[in-house]
């Protein structure tokens, strides 16, 4: 963000320096040395100026040197693809716009991006994302969606993912949040010890287990999942309900190892539509996804979620609106309609 265009909005707004300055909440010599491209402002600041000014981020930084571009793609492949972008510890992180979960639409695209065997080329930007948000919580569709609405330039994208994989991504800077989901007892010690992250209690959500209406093979508990005649469909590892599975039945005396037939899905909804179609018999899945599959299920057990925050994307969190959007009473109203989740912290 060396180059920008701060000084050029602040007068057309008909703002000094230190009008502005105290509207951000700095003083007038860091906000002259953001201006003159003295000082890198950290994102948050760069947002709060924007929303000042009334424009978009990258309106106001326009200029990004290639080297501070970091791709999350493996650059074995060649062609063009839709593209997410957004600044996470200085760096501008370009994430592949994918469907977040079976069946949705993948986020609008804030790039095209060119793969070639030795590199890759940005073709065009068409605009920047506030936040990534990495998980498999269905509630982060809402917040994704509501972002567009109510946070203005403030956009916060989804990118669907198991625990596992959401939180290797917060650790290794390519997503600002990872929400993660397990019993409190097993999750809450791992996440206890990462002192390098902000923790924020979020949810809980009421896990279940899925059949088709009717019931045909009366499948009534966890235990019946070892049937031999029964198919089952499951998480990959790494997810949340397949650990809790995995401690459900080994609660039992047993494990995945005794459920004959078993197919692997790659996230909750694939495992409701699999049981939907009749390819498996039985899922677990949170209760929101399998009443909108309109399954049968059985409570089975409540998980608790966390937002899990960089530093660095908690301040962005913060500034850019996030807390007030998802501690709003539209918000909370909306998220009553999502079967068996509730709000906690």
């Amino acid at each position: 963000m060396g180059k920008n265009r701060v000084a050029q909005f602040r007068l057309q707004r008909g703002m000094t320096s230190s009008q502005l300055a105290v509207a951000v909440g700095v003083s007038r010599q860091s906000l002259h040395a953001i201006e003159t491209g003295e000082q890198i402002p950290k994102v948050y600041l760069a947002i709060s100026i924007a929303n000042v000014l009334g424009v978009e981020v990258g309106e106001l930084f326009p200029e990004e040197s290639e080297e501070r571009y970091r791709i999350e793609v493996d650059l074995g492949g060649s062609g063009s693809f839709r593209a997410c972008l957004a600044e996470i510890n200085g760096q501008t992180v370009i994430r592949k716009s994918s469907p977040a979960g079976f069946g949705s639409v993948a986020a609008p695209a804030d790039a095209i991006v060119r793969l070639e065997s030795s590199g890759y080329e940005i073709e065009s930007v068409l605009g920047r994302s506030g936040m990534f948000l990495d998980g498999c919580d269905p509630v982060l569709g809402i917040i994704s969606a509501r972002s567009v609405e109510r946070l203005g330039s403030f956009r916060v994208r989804w990118f669907y993912g198991s625990n596992r994989d959401s939180l290797d991504r917060l650790r290794n800077g390519l997503t600002h949040c990872a929400l993660v989901h397990d019993d409190a007892g097993s999750l809450g010690d791992e996440i206890t010890n990462m002192s390098s992250l902000v923790c924020v209690p979020f949810g809980q959500w009421e896990l279940a287990l899925c059949v088709l209406p009717g019931n045909p093979k009366r499948i009534v508990s966890l235990d019946d999942l070892t049937r031999k005649d029964v198919k089952v469909a499951l998480r990959e590892e790494g997810s949340g309900v397949r650990h809790f599975l995995q401690g459900a039945l080994g609660e039992l005396g047993g494990d995945l190892s005794l459920l004959e037939g078993s197919r692997i899905f790659q996230d909750h909804y694939r495992v409701a539509a699999a049981v939907s179609l009749g390819l498996c018999d039985a899922g677990v899945v949170p209760v929101s996804v399998a009443e909108a599959q309109g399954l049968e299920y059985v409570s089975v057990g409540v998980h608790q979620s966390w937002l899990m925050f960089s530093k660095d994307g908690f301040e962005i969190a913060n500034a850019g609106g996030l807390f007030d959007l998802v501690s709003s009473r539209s918000f909370a109203k909306e998220l009553g309609t999502l079967g068996g989740y509730q709000l906690v912290g």
